[in-house]
């Protein structure tokens, strides 16, 4: 007899009411803390964490839920056990639980402001006191209770399980590890040890697994035993999707699904439409429950075909394999300290979201604490409003690379960098990702204070954008943004603009169920363009601020039909395969300079009408890409996985009016020096960039440092770089999925022009070297950079 049945029903596993209240009502009362936001004082922690945190919480609540149904499922199997029949008091409680869950949860955890804390003691109160009545009124006889024997056969007595879900579960884990170890810079032997090493950890991870399920189900009402497949049943799917997502972006499926509410919202129909699948709102959660009807089918022909084998196993053999899987190890962790590089380990290490040994591996060449200049302003007065105002035209090219600056792709941008533009060798981004660059690009600051400054705006509609931008218009000019795309992306139309037209007299771009947005991109970048040209006749000369985004180079990469494009090799329809060879990976590469060629067809025509106007002279054109994009060089696609030049090295072309020259020539520019530039420019006071981070690059030509972060890193772990005069300093810290501003950092290493690695003999040293190779890093980013250990 088990606990939970009736002794009538001896053997039976009977479905029982007041089980399915007691059950739901711990699940409910487990989630008051996470829906009430409560905080762990002693750990200083919320149990809901905030935006860029989405994938974390829907963890943290599923563990609430696993919590909360455990210890209530096995509670009242346990009471009625002890009451049999008379269940009454039982009943009571579990209804008495279930209010208190349903009240908690209403409340948004307000209940426990009412009860003055004292939520759980309640819960733990209705819990013991059912315990200690079913035991007054226990209906057991002496020799029903169970003694040690009862225990032992329990843990050695086998039963059906779904043996081959665990075993798909545990291939699938073990190629996952195998193809991030295939692509590590390691020796052969350092990559069978590593392997191993996982292959045991993913032998504890499925036996944990397991054991978690045993646990949930038998805890579980009979007739819900199916609902933690929910979860159970979409670990193969996920760990296949982690894989394709390391190999397309060189991301983990956890920091993907953390940032889809990095914005501080969910809108899975933009997020998809950002990558390239347009299905719409409804669209969206159809293949969410896609997804989960798709795995429940899988777990469910798993267990058919285990139930029909009857395959089985105890409880005592599945832990005593997750142990010995342990033990092994940490006996190959052990080993690999004597004779792995510690490079090679740290790699491992960062590669790997679980890491289940006793050995970790020091963290980077040193940790340091670290306070940022804010990159604020400090001007507050107002600028005067100026004489000459030469009109202002930027385009941003989305996902446009350096290297695509070239004859064969982009002739005019390349005749326009090479003659008229100011001459700059190496142009950095301020992120690989669109909404960091932009805030980085008009406010001027490092794009780390992208969400404290998103997050510091109390009044939306009373926010009028970047500071840059307001003094451009308190300077005269009117300022129209264009765009094919959808500004609400992670509020960076807001962040940047201002609400509304607080800031802007024009704003247009493709919002749902507007015109433009019905059209393809291409299409829309021709509409975009004709409505700038007629906006430019339709305003005298000077005092125009025109800012138009073009999404073209974006994939899957555009170009109208009537555009012949210049490399006729390409994917019609662009495909990732896993293991792409040279040539397949060249027909999207050529694919992606096709669409850059369209874009920079473009501009020419533009620049051409602002010459046959009479008005391209004295004009200022700047022309860059918010970040760039990678073809498998650091073995992945996209953007948004490394700081890596592929990813951040973009074209920054400025020409200034005729009158004042092309400009000194500059080294390693990056899009925060655009906006202090540009005020120079104009002729506006020197205090009104005072604080900024960027430099002025109409100053005479000196060695500057270039700063790129990023919430986005990939397997590299890489979230700030540092570059100055060939020298590159890498940093990494912690939850940096939540955009935070850090203040501890670790540095991961410094690299020299030769390519190679500054190896110095502590964290002290390589502080100095910090100082010496990038000092002015020291004036504009660092306030303060003080060792914590090494």
């Amino acid at each position: 007899m088990r606990l939970g049945e009736s002794r009538q029903k001896s053997g039976q596993d009977s479905f029982q009411w007041q089980h399915l209240i007691a059950w739901v009502g711990g699940i409910l009362c487990a989630l008051v803390p996470f829906i009430g936001d409560w905080e762990i004082r002693s750990m200083s922690q919320h149990m809901r964490q905030g935006p860029g945190n989405f994938g974390t919480n829907l963890l943290i609540g599923t563990g609430l839920c696993l919590i909360g149904g455990v210890v209530a499922g096995y509670w009242w199997r346990l009471g009625k056990w002890l009451t049999g029949k008379k269940d009454a008091l039982m009943t009571l409680s579990a209804f008495v639980l279930l209010g208190l869950g349903v009240t908690g949860i209403l409340t948004q955890g307000g209940v426990t402001h009412a009860l003055d804390g004292v939520f759980f003691y309640v819960v733990g109160g209705v819990l013991l006191v059912g315990l200690v009545l079913a035991f007054l009124t226990r209906d057991v006889k002496s020799g029903d209770w169970p003694v040690f024997y009862d225990f032992y056969d329990w843990f050695r007595k086998k039963h059906l399980f779904n043996a081959v879900f665990f075993i798909l579960l545990f291939i699938v884990l073990v190629v996952n590890n195998l193809s991030l170890i295939w692509g590590m810079e390691a020796g052969m032997g350092e990559k069978v040890s590593i392997f191993l090493g996982r292959a045991l950890t993913q032998g504890v991870m499925v036996g944990v697994c397991y054991l978690l399920a045993e646990l949930a189900m038998r805890s579980a009402p009979r007739y819900f035993r199916w609902v933690p497949w929910l979860v159970l049943g979409l670990l193969p799917l996920l760990v296949i999707v982690d894989q394709l997502l390391g190999i397309m972006w060189n991301r983990k499926m956890i920091h993907v699904v953390n940032s889809l509410t990095q914005s501080g919202k969910l809108d899975l129909a933009v997020e998809l439409k950002t990558s390239g699948l347009d299905v719409g709102p409804i669209g969206a959660w159809l293949i969410v429950l896609g997804i989960f009807v798709f795995a429940m089918l899988v777990a469910g022909g798993c267990w058919l075909i285990s139930k029909n084998f009857r395959m089985r196993i105890s409880v005592a053999g599945v832990i005593l394999i997750s142990l010995l899987c342990w033990v092994g190890l940490v006996v190959e962790q052990g080993i690999g300290t004597k004779w792995q590089k510690t490079i090679v380990r740290q790699d491992a290490h960062k590669i790997f979201d679980v890491n289940l040994g006793l050995f970790d591996p020091p963290q980077g060449v040193g940790r340091f604490r670290v306070t940022f200049y804010p990159g604020v302003a400090e001007f507050h007065g107002r600028v005067p409003v100026l004489e000459n105002k030469p009109d202002i035209f930027i385009f941003m090219m989305e996902s446009t690379r350096n290297d695509a600056i070239r004859a064969e792709v982009a002739p005019f941008l390349t005749r326009f960098r090479d003659t008229e533009c100011q001459p700059f060798d190496g142009t950095w981004s301020a992120s690989n990702a669109t909404h960091l660059s932009w805030f980085g690009f008009f406010h001027s600051r490092l794009s780390i204070f992208w969400r404290e400054a998103r997050e510091a705006i109390t009044d939306r509609e009373g926010f009028k954008g970047a500071i840059p931008l307001q003094r451009i218009k308190q300077a005269g000019y009117e300022l129209e943004v264009r765009a094919v795309c959808d500004f609400t992306y992670k509020d960076f139309g807001f962040s940047n603009f201002g609400y509304k037209k607080n800031l802007l007299t024009v704003l247009e771009q493709a919002e749902d169920g507007n015109p433009l947005a019905s059209l393809n991109i291409s299409e829309r970048e021709k509409v975009t363009f004709d409505r700038l040209r007629k906006s430019v006749l339709s305003h005298p000369v000077g005092g125009g601020f025109y800012f138009t985004a073009l999404d073209s180079p974006h994939y899957n990469y555009y170009w109208p039909r009537d555009f012949d494009p210049p490399f006729k090799e390409y994917d019609e329809d662009t495909r990732f395969p896993l293991n792409p060879t040279e040539d397949e990976v060249q027909r999207v590469r050529n694919r992606y300079w096709n669409a850059v060629a369209w874009v920079d067809f473009q501009i020419g025509e533009f620049c051409q009408f602002l010459k046959d106007q009479g008005r391209y002279d004295e004009s200022i054109i700047i022309v860059t890409g918010d970040h760039g994009e990678e073809f498998q060089e650091q073995g992945s696609w996209f953007h948004c996985s490394s700081l890596r030049p592929e990813q951040t090295n973009v074209p920054i072309l400025i020409k200034w009016p005729a009158s004042m020259g092309r400009g000194p020539a500059q080294k390693d520019v990056n899009h925060i020096d655009v906006m202090p530039s540009l005020l120079h420019a104009l002729g506006m006071p020197s205090e009104v960039t005072e604080g900024m981070a960027g430099r002025n690059l109409l100053e005479p030509g000196g060695v500057f440092t270039s700063i790129t972060a990023t919430a986005y890193v990939g397997n590299s772990g890489v979230t700030m770089v540092l570059r100055r005069d060939g020298y590159e300093a890498e940093f990494s810290w912690g939850r940096y999925w939540e955009s935070p501003v850090p203040e501890e950092m670790v540095l991961e290493g410094i690299t020299g022009p030769d390519g190679k690695r500054v190896v110095l003999p502590d964290a002290d040293a390589y502080a100095e070297e910090l100082r010496r190779r990038f000092p002015d890093a020291f004036e504009r980013f660092f306030k303060t950079l003080d060792v914590v250990g090494e």
